[in-house]
């Protein structure tokens, strides 16, 4: 038997006949959003279970209302952390052109046999590199575009490079996460230190938030996150992140409150008069005041979350 199409009010019976609460009226919603969409907003919050071989979804307890909140609260987050990323994203590649310019002058950046980790990269993978990176950056100075043609003739090499503070400007978050990659030991170091965090918290960090902006710029979920290569963490943040438990060890959560931590320790160095009411009203509203709908967010629970929103990072504030 083949798969028939289902008409958007058939898509919302299935909801209510799997035990969700709905209204006539959420058939618009349907219309709008989408039965699938919506399937994957209502999936954290049913039971799954199996009979014969065949998944079973219950949506008991679930109101088509708070799937709605859930998807909108999901695109809300992803505009506010957008807007948080980029100030992070300008402010390390404000600082990392600073390092390299004052270090290697303005176009010592283009060498990475200079500037890079010989440890940790042979000769021939640093030519590599730096040759991929050239390329792409050559294409990126093609796209900015005519109004600062002038600007970037009176800022270039013989070849047609940019200087390291016109270049990190033009840079991608992705590109610029390339070149901390290549950076030696000295030099993530001292941009490190910038943030007030280790060599390795930083690279770490800077790759969960480079995963992050891509899930925003692409419009998927983002409210129920779980990172695959887990970012490190700071012992401070055991007060508000859901800790799993083992007779071996301890690892935290790996969803979306390890990321706002992150987020929280770059901004609060960068402006500690940062405005987090649209994140915080964001996550209030998908917690409901539910311990359960906190600890999906990667919280222990509500007072955790409270917990977060007072928290001020461990950190003296040089910017």
């Amino acid at each position: 038997m083949g798969i028939t199409s289902k008409s958007f009010r058939d898509q919302l019976t299935l909801f209510s006949e799997r035990g969700m609460t709905v209204n006539e009226s959420d058939v618009k919603k349907i219309e709008n959003i989408g039965y699938y969409r919506l399937k994957e907003f209502a999936s954290p919050l049913a039971k799954f279970s199996k009979n014969s071989g065949e998944i079973i979804i219950d949506y008991t307890g679930v109101n088509f209302g708070e799937v709605i909140t859930r998807y909108y609260q999901d695109k809300n987050l992803r505009i506010f952390l957008l807007h948080a990323i980029e100030k992070i994203e300008v402010s390390v590649k404000n600082n990392l052109a600073s390092i390299l310019g004052e270090n290697y002058g303005a176009f010592g950046y283009l060498n990475f046999s200079m500037i890079g980790n010989r440890q940790k990269y042979t000769r021939y993978e640093m030519q590599k590199k730096e040759m991929q990176f050239k390329r792409q950056l050559l294409k990126s100075v093609k796209k900015v575009g005519t109004a600062s043609d002038a600007r970037m003739k009176r800022n270039k090499d013989a070849d047609g490079f940019p200087t390291v503070w016109l270049a990190l400007n033009i840079l991608t978050f992705g590109e610029m996460v390339i070149l901390l990659d290549i950076l030696s030991k000295k030099n993530i170091k001292s941009i490190a230190s910038t943030y007030e965090c280790t060599a390795n918290e930083f690279i770490s960090w800077m790759g969960t938030l480079h995963l992050i902006r891509n899930i925003c710029s692409h419009n998927s979920n983002i409210i129920d996150l779980s990172i695959k290569t887990e970012p490190l963490y700071k012992e401070e943040w055991n007060d508000f992140l859901f800790i799993f438990e083992n007779d071996d060890n301890q690892k935290p959560t790996n969803r979306l409150a390890v990321v706002l931590a992150i987020l929280k320790h770059f901004i609060f160095i960068i402006n500690d008069k940062y405005k987090w009411n649209n994140i915080y009203n964001s996550i209030n509203r998908i917690s409901c005041n539910d311990d359960k709908k906190a600890k999906l967010l990667g919280f222990k629970d509500m007072e955790a979350l409270k917990i977060f929103q007072q928290y001020k990072p461990n950190t003296i504030k040089k910017l």
